[in-house]
């Protein structure tokens, strides 16, 4: 019995290295292929990364062009009521009766200081319609 049990003691003390040597290498292999799959989902990260950078800078130029495209179209609207003034006042200068000409033309547009904003010089108050403040916004819009 007390060989059986020595014997016993010796085969489980050889086995036991051998079957923790073993359970290593699939632990090496799963090592390894995280290690691989974290390489991989690395390089995703610095492509999303530079996708948002990307969809980050066109947002900001989607907001400035929408900023430029109200101010603009502001503008553009307080000078043709600027004209339409001109027109209505030259009109009841000119002693053309039948409409209240001098009530319309009384107070100019505010234009919440967008022609200001972009460089525009609004001309109110004339005696007659003028295409100076058109022109400094064309110059405005496209850079003329």
């Amino acid at each position: 019995m007390k060989r059986t049990l020595v014997a016993l003691l010796l085969l489980t003390a050889v086995l036991i290295p051998i079957s923790s040597a073993g359970a290593a290498k699939p632990e090496a292999k799963q090592i390894k292929i995280l290690q691989k799959q974290v390489k991989v989902m690395q390089k995703q990260v610095k492509t999303l990364q530079k996708e948002i950078k990307t969809v980050n800078t066109e947002a900001m130029y989607g907001y400035v062009l929408g900023y430029v495209n109200i101010q603009a179209t502001t503008c553009t609207l307080a000078v043709v009521a600027d004209n339409f003034q001109a027109t209505w006042k030259a009109l009841d200068t000119a002693g053309i009766t039948g409409a209240p000409f001098t009530a319309l033309a009384a107070t100019p547009q505010d234009d919440y200081g967008a022609c200001s904003d972009a460089g525009i010089t609004r001309q109110t108050g004339l005696g007659l319609p003028s295409w100076t403040a058109y022109d400094s916004l064309m110059n405005y819009l496209y850079g003329t």
